[in-house]
This record gives structure tokens, C-alpha cells and sequence, in this order.
């Protein structure tokens, strides 16, 4: 045991034994002492077979190499925030948990006094708790020729425990490390930080379960589409890293909803509305029910209902296909049109963005007919250049048509429709050539519109070419006019 103090700050060297095997954690070396626990607020516990079998690995190795003046094998470091006698686990949940299961199998009976509340991390407890008996009934044909559970001894397993006075600073080392086995998403950071802003258990648990109830990648996904709306602002654009800087989007994902969200603000949040003057009366209107997607944001209950309230919305609009106040039409578009295949996904990308922002201005009012007219406008960045849609390609597109500006700053959904309707590209004929997979994007217009002419048409020559825009324009405006009719 070895420990170091600067401020607020101990680092403590012990073995698990050491932290685990009483109910009240003593630890060696320090007067700190007290409850291990795990915060409410914190992420399941998530490890599956992929993350244990090679930490067995790993300590199988480190047995069959070890020596008389070996070093303790290194679990890594463990972030506790010490709250008045409990020593609130910020870090290290994953693998701590994971001790305590193969412990039970060894029959050791640690007492570290642990409880879990999240429903999900008693289902994966349940789970790799008879998938380590399996092992050790030797049903596991990887570790079926090793006595594995021999081969482990916790007193030779050392872990580095730093131990905070203070939950912003605990919060600091996590946000910041790079830990093993499941790799912390931006959205694990998000939703850590505004938990542990809230007041009252009860809330803590009904905005955890909110958060819980979608897989991981899905509020990811999801966040990322938001920031990118909250960085494409002309008045103050910000870059959007491109989709191979995983480092750089999980950097800008903690800085807009942690490092820039208010900490003492109320609980604010701004909705569109419009007031209507009849015979002396005035009426105001919310013009939709979704928060204003650049709004600023607070600490908490702010923060996690603004994502909430998106993550419903992507799932009534790019998952369902029953939702009351969503028109046929657009769901028929969606499947047939919106599939992301044959180089756009990009393009699909953007759609969502732009659908997202027209509901997030106007509900789901004339909102078909938007996404026709978005469609068009979008979409053009497939037939004007041989080139394929690349990712600068359309931040450019939304950056020099200040796309986004527009759809969220205009006062009416006409405005906006005059807007895209004035939109101007120009048809590269280059692109009905067979061999290009850009060819059976326009057959995907011929088949959904029906009334635009066959590929070989525009493949004719450069006059019959500049039609193209011109059938597409035709064939969106009698689609509207065939949806209204159904509507009446």
C-alpha cells in the first residue's frame, strides 16, 4: 500500500482484497474509510463475455508468468469520490463488478456491501454470473483445458484508487481518462454529468430509465445529429468533426452538453409560438411542441429532456410508421426515398437534420410537403457533379445555402418553400451512365414519382438533360397535390 495527497486529491495503491472484502472499506495508509457504492446516476453495468474472457485472459497469462519478485498484476486505476463516508465509485464499476462475480465463484465471500439499483445491470449480472459458472463447469470451450478460476488470486491484484473530496473533480479525471474494456461514448459523459445535477432520487431514476430504454449507439447517433444543427449556425459556425474523428466528435459532444450547459440556471426551456389577433381577442399558438434546437441549455433536467424529447421525435419519424400525427405520405416517402443506399448516406444524414429542424419550427404542419421540397434541395448534390457526395460536400452545401438558418428562421412554412423552390443547380447527364451507382438514385425517383421520364431520356443529350430539374419540380408539386386530395 503507497498513497500521495495534493489537494482534494489522494492516490491510494492497494490490492482487492484490500477494497472489497469488508463491508466498510478501511483503506491501508489513509484515515479515509466508508461504504463503497455505486452512483444512481452512473451507467449500468454493461461488460459481456468480449470484456471477461480477456480479463481472464490477461490474469491466466500473468499466473502462468509469474515469478517470486513479480510486480501485482494491474487492474488499472479506480475514481472514488469520498461523500461524507460513501466512497461513490465515479470509475471503475466494470471491472470492480466483475470481481465481485468471479469472487463469487471462488467461493471467497468479499462483503464489499455493493447494491444495484438498474435493472439492466441486474439482468448482465445474472448474465455473466452463470456465464463464469459455465466456465468453471468447464462448458466454455476456450477455457475448457485450464483450471481457470485457480490461476486467480485477488491478493496479487493491484488497483490505483484516486479518491476526490468533491464530485466536479472525481467528474474531471473521468471525463477525461481512457479507460479499458467498453470504451466511455460522449453520450455516457452527457448523461453522467446532468444525473448528478439532479435533486430527489425519484427523478434521478425516471430520467435514468428514460436514457436506459434506448440502446447506446441510437443516443449517440442521436446527439450527434443535434450537434451538428447546434454548430451549423451561420452567426457563429463551428466546424463539425468529420465521421472518422471519433476522438474529435466525442470532444465536441462533452464540450456542447457539459462544459457549455449553465450550472445555475433554472430550468428554461423555448418553443416557437405565433399570436393571432381575432375580433380584439389575442391567441397565442405554440406552433410546435418541441424545444427550439439551438436553445441554450442548463445543467440536469434541461439538458436531459431537450435530448429525450429528440430522441421520441427521431424514433416517430425515422422508426415508426403509425404515429397519429404523421401523414401516410411521408412514411411511403421515407421507405421508398430516404434509404441512405448507393453512396448517400450523407445525404440521408442531412435529410434527418432538416426534417428534425422543420418539426422542431412547425410540428408535423405541411410537413410532407416539406420534405419533397428539402429532398429536392438536398439531394441535388447527387446529380451536379460525377463526383461522389463526401462529407465536406455537404457541410459546404449547408454552410454557403445557410441551410439550416433557413429552416429554422423563417416565419412561415410558405417562406421556407419559396426559399427551396428558388434553389438552382445544375443536371450533370454524366450521371445516367450505367456503371455509376449515381444512375440508380434517379431510378428510385422514377419509381416513387412515377411521371418522371425514363433515365434513357436524359441521357439523350445536354438539352434533354436540363429537364430534369424541371420533371422533378412537376412531379413534386402533383405528388403534394395527390396527397391533399387524399386528405379531404
Amino acid at each position: 500500500m503507497s498513497e500521495t495527497k495534493q489537494s482534494d486529491i489522494q492516490v491510494a495503491s492497494c490490492t482487492l482484497p484490500e477494497l472489497l472484502q469488508s463491508r466498510e472499506t478501511v483503506i491501508p495508509g489513509t484515515q479515509i474509510k466508508g461504504q463503497l457504492s455505486i452512483p444512481e446516476y452512473q451507467r449500468p453495468y454493461v461488460w459481456k463475455e468480449k470484456q471477461i474472457n480477456q480479463l481472464l485472459r490477461d490474469l491466466i497469462e500473468y499466473h502462468q508468468n509469474k515469478k517470486e519478485n513479480s510486480p501485482l498484476y494491474y487492474l488499472g486505476s479506480i475514481i472514488i469520490h469520498n461523500d461524507k463516508g460513501q466512497l461513490k465509485i465515479i470509475d471503475g464499476q466494470q471491472r470492480i463488478t466483475t470481481a465481485l462475480l468471479i469472487q463469487r465463484i471462488k467461493d471467497l465471500n468479499f462483503k464489499s456491501g455493493i447494491e444495484y439499483t438498474s435493472s439492466i445491470s441486474i439482468q448482465n449480472i445474472k448474465y455473466n454470473l452463470s456465464y463464469l459458472k459455465s466456465i468453471a463447469q468447464k462448458d466454455i470451450f476456450e477455457f475448457r483445458d485450464i483450471d481457470v478460476f485457480e490461476c486467480i488470486n485477488f491478493g496479487d491484484i493491484n488497483v490505483t484508487l484516486v479518491i476526490t473530496d468533491t464530485e466536479d473533480l472525481a467528474y474531471t479525471f473521468f471525463e477525461t481518462q481512457n479507460t479499458g474494456g467498453v470504451r466511455l461514448r460522449g453520450s455516457h459523459i452527457v448523461k453522467a454529468h446532468h444525473l448528478r445535477a439532479i435533486i430527489g432520487r425519484k427523478v434521478i431514476n425516471y430520467q435514468a430509465r428514460r436514457w436506459e430504454s434506448e440502446a447506446d449507439e441510437v443516443i449517440e447517433r442521436i446527439i450527434q445529429l443535434l450537434t451538428r444543427i447546434r454548430y451549423w449556425n451561420n452567426r457563429h459556425w463551428r466546424q463539425f468533426p468529420f465521421y472518422r474523428d471519433r476522438r474529435g466528435i466525442k470532444e465536441v459532444i462533452i464540450d456542447e452538453y457539459t462544459q457549455r450547459t449553465n450550472s445555475n440556471a433554472e430550468d428554461v426551456s423555448y418553443y416557437y409560438s405565433a399570436v393571432k389577433k381575432e375580433n380584439g381577442r389575442l391567441m397565442q399558438m405554440h406552433e410546435s411542441n418541441y424545444k427550439q434546437l439551438k436553445q441554450p441549455l442548463s445543467d440536469g433536467n434541461n439538458t436531459l429532456d431537450y435530448i429525450n424529447d429528440y430522441i421520441q421525435l427521431h424514433n416517430i419519424l425515422f422508426k415508426q410508421e403509425n404515429d397519429h400525427r404523421v401523414e401516410d405520405s411521408f412514411y411511403e416517402f421515407r421507405n421508398k426515398v430516404l434509404h441512405g443506399k448507393n453512396g448517400t448516406i450523407f445525404l440521408k444524414e442531412l435529410m434527418e437534420v432538416a426534417i428534425i429542424a422543420y418539426v422542431s419550427r412547425f410540428g408535423f404542419f405541411r410537413m410532407f410537403e416539406a420534405c419533397l421540397w428539402l429532398y429536392r434541395a438536398i439531394y441535388s448534390l447527387r446529380v451536379s457533379t460525377r463526383r461522389n457526395v463526401r462529407e465536406d460536400s455537404v457541410f459546404k452545401f449547408v454552410h454557403d445555402n445557410q441551410f439550416i438558418d433557413n429552416i429554422l428562421e423563417v416565419y412561415t412554412p410558405g417562406e421556407l418553400f419559396l426559399f427551396l423552390k428558388k434553389y438552382h443547380y445544375s443536371f450533370d447527364r454524366n450521371n445516367t451512365e450505367d456503371h455509376l451507382s449515381k444512375h440508380k438514385h434517379i431510378k428510385t425517383l422514377q419509381i416513387y414519382f412515377k411521371s418522371i421520364v425514363g433515365i434513357d431520356q436524359y441521357r439523350k443529350d445536354e438539352q434533354t438533360s436540363k429537364e430534369f430539374d424541371k420533371d422533378l419540380r412537376t412531379a413534386i408539386t402533383q405528388k403534394i397535390k395527390e396527397n391533399e386530395t387524399k386528405q379531404k
